[in-house]
């Protein structure tokens, strides 16, 4: 695959999943959320280093990925939408999605052989020697970049993102800025343009999801905090989990001090700007293509809803799945999953939240193997869920419970996870060639079977 442009970063939940679906389409595995052979090369060195270097080189790492301050105003969001499109196959596709950034989305994709276009992507902007802690300094002098990237493109609106507790590494070097598309990029037009069939199907993925948010402008918000471990109020008003994981890491502040929220907007990472359903709309009607929403509250209540579904088209073909693939965050491969005929389970992150979805998933369905990968963000932040407790969620596998690429030592600073996790399920078996297509009609008919119980709701605009 080609390198990402400026200005999107290649660990960011669009960049990876994208990727990891346009492989499955493509035919073939997806082993690297860097796509850098010398990066992957580095990992197991890296992570025999002692704490401090390795986290020094994790940040310093992440920070490649940044564009320079100076850069914003010259962002180049059609390149993006251009390179996001080029990644697919050029053939004719009977649907498409756009929207949400979802784990669990890309396995249905990947079944029914379908692209996304997704509506966010991550834009880092280089900041080195930045305090993660300090809210006012983080969202002061984030007003500067806000207001470069909004002049870029009319287009977008622009979520300045701060979470110190799950990006702390990160946040040492660079400032997040997560971008979402208002309407669509004439590239994505283009590609649905030539690829989509006559009288196809174009579904929006509405992840109705939001967060408390400092407005800064008609297009920009301030978001402090993140979907994870920690609970909103912990963000704005502290707790004793806060208090101590700040003491650990040494910081100056007691508690954080965050600008007072305004209002509540679309969550920065995995929420849905509804601005862009205007411009889906408008094209599908020149085409004469069906539109259908498909809205839910929270990210891993799709998880749900994805899992069955899979499991009742391999049972249409009379297979009985017996193995259960846990993903975390951008680590999965979609292609692997379906030739080894497991049911694919994806979790936000390794927080305590994503550890009882998996508990709620196995009080109803068992598995003679349970396969987990587990993203290592660097830091035992609020909520991080522990090594043991995540070794007692896979046990309960009939026969065998194991990790996939983790080095459960070093969790969760195990930086060499994203380079070993592809080859830890490559090698599972048996493995089988890809199953027929899920068809549009089993898609539809499973969301309706399964959607309204965990949130989902389907409708045709």
């Amino acid at each position: 695959m080609t390198r990402p442009p400026p200005g999107i970063a290649r660990f960011d939940s669009a960049a990876g999943m994208v990727q990891a679906l346009a492989a499955s389409l493509h035919g073939e595995r997806f082993t690297s959320p860097s796509q850098s052979p010398l990066f992957d090369s580095l990992m197991p060195a890296l992570n025999q280093l002692p704490r401090r270097p390795r986290e020094w080189a994790y940040s310093i790492g992440g920070m490649t990925e940044g564009i320079a301050p100076h850069a914003a105003r010259k962002l180049d969001v059609e390149g993006i939408g251009e390179w996001i499109a080029g990644l697919y196959p050029q053939r004719t596709f009977d649907a498409a999605f756009i929207g949400s950034s979802n784990g669990a989305l890309m396995h249905l994709a990947a079944a029914m052989g379908v692209p996304w276009l997704p509506q966010t992507f991550m834009c880092p902007v280089r900041a080195p020697f930045s305090d993660p802690d300090d809210a006012e300094r983080g969202f002061r002098e984030g007003l500067r970049i806000v207001e470069d990237l909004l002049a870029a493109d009319p287009r977008i609106a622009v979520h300045h993102m701060q979470d110190p507790n799950q990006d702390r590494l990160m946040l040492a070097a660079m400032s997040y800025f997560r971008l979402k598309m208002r309407a669509l990029p004439l590239a994505y037009r283009e590609f649905l343009l030539r690829s989509l069939a006559p009288n196809a199907t174009i579904y929006i993925h509405t992840c109705t999801r939001d967060w408390p948010v400092t407005r800064t402008s008609e297009r920009s918000v301030y978001q402090f905090g993140a979907l994870g471990g920690a609970t909103e109020a912990e963000y704005f008003e502290g707790s004793p989990r806060v208090t101590e994981y700040l003491r650990r890491y040494r910081s100056r502040w007691p508690r954080w001090q965050p600008p007072a929220p305004t209002e509540r907007a679309p969550e920065a990472e995995w929420g849905f700007d509804a601005a862009l359903t205007g411009s889906i709309v408008a094209l599908a009607r020149e085409k004469n293509w069906r539109v259908v929403e498909m809205r839910f509250d929270e990210p891993e209540s799709f998880s749900f809803v994805a899992a069955r579904m899979i499991r009742d088209w391999y049972r249409s073909m009379n297979v009985d799945a017996a193995r259960l693939v846990v993903d975390s965050f951008i680590l999965m491969d979609p292609y692997t999953t379906l030739r080894l005929r497991a049911i694919p389970l994806w979790l936000v992150f390794c927080t305590d939240p994503s550890a009882e979805t998996l508990r709620r998933f196995l009080e109803t369905e068992s598995f003679d193997e349970i396969d987990l990968m587990l993203f290592s963000h660097g830091t035992e932040g609020v909520g991080v869920t522990p090594i043991a407790k995540w070794r007692a969620l896979i046990e309960r596998s009939r026969r065998e419970g194991r990790f996939l690429g983790v080095d459960t030592r070093r969790y969760p600073r195990d930086f060499a996870t994203f380079a070993r996790f592809g080859r830890a399920l490559a090698e599972l078996g048996p493995q089988a060639e890809p199953p027929p297509p899920m068809t549009l009609s089993q898609f539809e008919a499973g969301l309706r079977a399964h959607g309204p119980r965990h949130g989902v709701q389907m409708r045709t605009l």
